[in-house]
C-alpha cells in the first residue's frame, strides 16, 4: 500500500471513531449545560459561585465548538470572520486552561502590547489555534523541569508591510531534531496519550486563516512558537467582503 493510501485509510479511520464518540460525548454535555443554567437560576448566588457556573458553561460550549470541528475536519468551515483584540481572546484562552496550568504547577506570564491595532479574522478558528499552542507549551513540563510560560504580542512594520505578532515560549522539554520535521504531521505525537492532531489542525486553522505559524526549539531548553498576521492582507480581506456585501 502507497503511503498517500495509508493516510487517507488513517483519516477515514479517525473520521469513523470521532462520528461514533459525538453522540456519547454530546447527550452528557447537554444534561452538564441544562444543570448550570438552572443553578444560575438560583437566587442569593454568591460571585464567586456565580462566576464559576459562568466558567463551566463557557468551557462546555468550547467543548461544544472542538466537536464540531473535529466533525469538519476534512472540509473548510467558516464561522464568519470579525474584528477583535488579539491581547483580548489570548486572555480568553489563558482563563480557559488556568485549570490546567495550575495542575501543572505553570504560570503564564503575559506581555502585551497595548497598542495593537485589532485583527479581522475567524475568532474561533485563533481560539482554537491559541489553546492549542498554549496547551502544548505547559505539557511540554515534567515533573523534573519547571518554569513560566511567556506569551507576548507585538507588532512590526518594514517598508509599509504591517505585521502583529503572537507568540508563546516555555522552557520544557524542547523538541529533538529528528522531530522538528514531523510536528505538522497528522498523527503525528510524542506524547504517551495524545493524538497526534493538535500541530496538525493548528497548520490547517492557519492556512485557512492564512497566517503563518513556525517555532523554534532546543532540546532541555524549551520551544517558542510564533503566529504572524499580515495586516495588509487583512485590510484587503475585510474590504474584499464588505464590497462583496
Amino acid at each position: 500500500m502507497l503511503p498517500g493510501e495509508v493516510q487517507n485509510n488513517k483519516l477515514q479511520l479517525i473520521g469513523k471513531l470521532t462520528a461514533s464518540l459525538i453522540h456519547e460525548i454530546r447527550n452528557p454535555l447537554s444534561v452538564i449545560k441544562l444543570n448550570l443554567d438552572l443553578i444560575k437560576l438560583e437566587d442569593n448566588l454568591s460571585k464567586d459561585i456565580l462566576d464559576s457556573v459562568n466558567d463551566s458553561l463557557s468551557a462546555t460550549n468550547r467543548i461544544e465548538y472542538m466537536i464540531d470541528n473535529l466533525l469538519s475536519f476534512a472540509r473548510v468551515v467558516t464561522h464568519g470572520h470579525e474584528h477583535f483584540s488579539l491581547n483580548k481572546i489570548t486572555s480568553n484562552a489563558i482563563d480557559l486552561l488556568a485549570v490546567k496550568a495550575n495542575k501543572y504547577g505553570i504560570n503564564i506570564v503575559t506581555e502585551f502590547d497595548e497598542s495593537l491595532s485589532q485583527i479581522y479574522a475567524d475568532k474561533n478558528k485563533l481560539l482554537q489555534i491559541l489553546l492549542n499552542l498554549i496547551t502544548n507549551a505547559i505539557e511540554s513540563y515534567n515533573k523534573d523541569c519547571k518554569g513560566d510560560i511567556i506569551i507576548k504580542t507585538s507588532s512590526s512594520e518594514e517598508n509599509g508591510n504591517k505585521k502583529i505578532h503572537w507568540s508563546v515560549k516555555d522552557s520544557g522539554v524542547g523538541i529533538s531534531e529528528d522531530n522538528i520535521s514531523k510536528i505538522f504531521e497528522d498523527f503525528y505525537t510524542s506524547k504517551v496519550n495524545g493524538t497526534g492532531l493538535g500541530l496538525s489542525v493548528c497548520k490547517m486553522l492557519a492556512d485557512e486563516l492564512e497566517v503563518q505559524i513556525e517555532f523554534e526549539s532546543k532540546p532541555g531548553h524549551g520551544t517558542i512558537f510564533k503566529v504572524t498576521f499580515d495586516v495588509n492582507r487583512m485590510r484587503k480581506l475585510y474590504e474584499a467582503t464588505n464590497t462583496s456585501n
